[in-house]
């Protein structure tokens, strides 16, 4: 009769323990980003602790930012009515572990960034509709790519006062370098399938770059 509270009570002690340890430690979330539409979703679930076996249904919420809604709504990106689902993660937080951005969150940083209480880049468009209209479909392409990577130059170009032809050219020219830097980079890194994977996006956009074509 004892083993058998003792048995009882020790599956209540774990049941508990376990419990605990998921409220804690198991909870799962982020935010995810669509480089077709620019609309962004936070997600949430439970997973048991340390073999990260999912537990609960994932919770999805979408979320909008101004900027995002005024580039689809002025047709500064390419966001048809039916396309494919593709998210890339933004960032993702498990317990008390904090938060591991992912390379998405460059540029959602850039779609929230605030001032003085507003989102920057949307005024930044309806302030240079010129520079708007050749800014951000190069952002969307780079978006497609996942190649996040390269646009922080792009957009500290963009904010200099200059017209729009002269930012679309440093823009491409910064686009250009950056690419070939990568591409050796990689090369060097003994990871040629994916050096020549960018080789043939970047040949795609400056096909009668020298530089890029003799690489």
């Amino acid at each position: 009769m004892l083993r058998r509270w003792v048995i009882v009570l020790s599956a209540i002690f774990v049941s508990i323990v376990l419990f605990l340890l998921i409220r804690v430690q198991g909870a799962v979330a982020g935010r995810e980003f669509s480089p077709v539409t620019f609309a962004m979703r936070e997600f949430r679930f439970y997973e048991i602790p340390l073999i990260h076996l999912q537990i609960t249904p994932i919770r999805r919420t979408r979320v909008t930012t101004k900027t995002a809604t005024y580039l689809r709504q002025n047709s500064l990106i390419n966001a048809p009515t039916q396309h494919a689902e593709i998210w890339h993660l933004v960032d993702l937080s498990r317990g008390f572990t904090g938060q591991t951005p992912a390379d998405a969150k460059i540029l959602v940083d850039q779609l929230t960034l605030k001032h003085e209480g507003g989102e920057y880049w949307r005024q930044w468009c309806i302030d240079h509709p010129k520079h708007a209209k050749l800014f951000w479909p190069r952002i969307q392409r780079l978006a497609g790519r996942e190649m996040y990577l390269l646009m922080p130059p792009l957009f500290e170009l963009a904010q200099t006062d200059q017209s729009a032809e002269a930012m679309s050219q440093k823009v491409d020219d910064s686009l250009r370098l950056q690419y070939r830097d990568l591409i050796l980079d990689l090369r060097a890194a003994d990871r040629d399938e994916l050096a020549n994977g960018i080789l043939l996006e970047a040949r795609q956009d400056f096909p009668n770059d020298v530089e890029l074509n003799n690489l």
